[in-house]
């Protein structure tokens, strides 16, 4: 480790910056930075030194952790160690491991190939759907998650939900839904637009081959009409029991399971 730094004041400025970044969008966005907390996801950023500036910990996870730390972070990064009142001050969980990180946001590289898998997430507000959904991608190999309209990808409880997929999984953002579609299309990638409609094709009678984008709408709202109208499917899970729909990850993990077994 390069540089590692005592901070026994819950005024410092490197704590005071990382809960600004933990609590607003706008401070995470203009900076380009976004906020990690735990011992898995911290070690897991730290494969990628480039995006981790700042590391803390607790006395108590000093103990614990701080050679699993110190293996990881090789010859990057500030490491500070802080009291663990000041760590309970920083946490966004109710149990915190005392590992907390500050990371850049990675590149949005995502190039889309008329011969590759994508699921679109549109409207999903649920931070914990959201980062469930990048975890199965992950799990699964999908090619690329698009978002259009969600929750912030930045946030601290899409990041703790998405378990260091975050880091992984290729993805790209457009608010606009014409220009997601436009995007799509001038790739020659063809749109699915899940729905829970026994008019839909069942899921089971389609072959989601390459060059393909499954839809997943909002939670409560699901996909709306225009939206569907632009998709050139309508699927469906199939239901035998009494439930009407499914939780928006859930159903992501069926539909991409079956993207990526074809």
């Amino acid at each position: 480790m390069q540089k590692i730094t005592e901070i026994t004041s819950r005024d410092n400025p490197a704590v005071r910056h990382y809960i600004r970044l933990r609590d607003k969008k706008k401070t995470r966005y203009e900076e380009n930075l976004f906020v990690a907390e735990g011992l898995r996801i911290v070690t897991d950023a730290l494969q990628y030194p480039c995006l981790v500036q700042q590391i803390f910990l607790t006395e108590s996870a000093w103990e614990k952790y701080a050679e699993d730390i110190q293996n990881a972070m090789q010859e990057t990064g500030h490491c500070f160690r802080i009291p663990d009142a000041v760590g309970k001050m920083m946490t966004d969980t109710e149990h915190t491991q005392g590992v907390f990180a500050v990371c850049r946001m990675p590149e949005q590289t995502l190039q889309i190939s008329r011969k590759k898998k994508y699921l679109v997430l549109y409207q999903l507000q649920d931070p914990g759907n959201m980062g469930m959904i990048l975890r199965t991608g992950d799990a699964l190999g999908v090619d690329g998650v698009l978002l259009s309209q969600c929750c912030d990808l930045y946030s601290p409880k899409v990041i703790r939900a998405t378990m260091g997929s975050v880091f992984r999984v290729p993805v790209l953002e457009l608010p606009d839904a014409k220009e997601l579609f436009d995007l799509l299309e001038t790739n020659q990638i063809q749109s699915y637009a899940s729905v829970p409609s026994a008019q839909a094709v069942p899921l089971t009678e389609c072959r989601l081959s390459e060059g393909c984008a499954v839809w997943i709408g909002n939670e409560g709202n699901g996909l709306p009409d225009d939206v569907m109208q632009n998709c050139h499917y309508k699927i469906t899970i199939p239901m035998k029991g009494g439930a009407e729909s499914l939780n928006a990850a859930m159903a992501a993990g069926i539909l991409m399971w079956e993207m990526m077994k074809s």
